[in-house]
C-alpha cells in the first residue's frame, strides 16, 4: 500500500516516445499518448530533460499532464538531481501531483550509496509523501551488499509509517537476497 499514491506519468500501448541526445550532456524526451477507448479518455502528454555535461552529475526534470478517466486530470512534475564522487553517490528528488478533483500530493525522496571497497556497499535513503489534510508517510530504508567471488549477499530494512497516509498503518520490512555468477 506504500506505492498506493505514485507521481509517475501515464503509459500505454502505441505511445510515441521521441528522444534527443547532445555531446554536451543534454537529453530530451518527448511522450504523446492518444485517447482510446477503455483505456485512456484523454490523450497524455509529457517531457523531460537531464543534462550529463558534468562528470558525476546528473540532473533533471520532467512534467506530463495526466487524465485517464474524464475528470481526474493532473499535473505532475519531478526534479532531480545526483551527484557521484568516488565511491559515495547522493541523490535527491522533489515531485508534485497537483490534481483537479482531490488533494495535491507532493513527494520528496534522498538516498546515498557508499562502496566501501570493490566487496561491500551500504545505503541509506528516506521519502516523504505530503498529502495535503492527511498525515504524511515517511518511509526510511538502510541496505548492505557484500560481493565474495561469484557468490553476492545483500540485506535490506524498511520501515514505512502512515503507510498511504494513513495514522494508523506502520509497516516493517526485511530482506535477504543471495546470487550466483557463473
Amino acid at each position: 500500500g506504500a506505492e498506493a499514491q505514485l507521481i509517475g506519468g501515464h503509459a500505454g500501448n502505441n505511445m510515441f516516445t521521441y528522444k534527443y541526445s547532445h555531446d554536451s550532456g543534454l537529453n530530451l524526451t518527448v511522450g504523446y499518448l492518444q485517447s482510446a477507448g477503455g483505456v485512456s479518455a484523454k490523450s497524455y502528454t509529457d517531457f523531460g530533460v537531464t543534462y550529463t555535461g558534468m562528470e558525476g552529475l546528473t540532473i533533471g526534470y520532467g512534467q506530463g499532464d495526466v487524465e485517464q478517466t474524464t475528470g481526474t486530470k493532473s499535473d505532475e512534475s519531478t526534479l532531480f538531481a545526483k551527484y557521484a564522487i568516488g565511491g559515495a553517490t547522493v541523490g535527491i528528488q522533489r515531485s508534485e501531483q497537483d490534481n483537479e478533483s482531490s488533494s495535491d500530493v507532493e513527494s520528496t525522496g534522498i538516498g546515498i550509496s557508499y562502496a566501501v571497497n570493490d566487496d561491500l556497499t551500504i545505503s541509506y535513503g528516506s521519502h516523504t509523501l505530503e498529502k495535503v489534510g492527511s498525515d504524511d508517510q515517511e518511509s526510511v530504508a538502510i541496505g548492505a551488499s557484500y560481493t565474495i567471488g561469484s557468490l553476492g549477499v545483500g540485506v535490506s530494512m524498511h520501515s514505512v509509517d502512515n503507510v498511504n497516509n494513513t495514522s494508523s498503518d506502520d509497516r516493517e520490512g526485511y530482506q535477504m537476497t543471495l546470487s550466483f555468477a557463473f
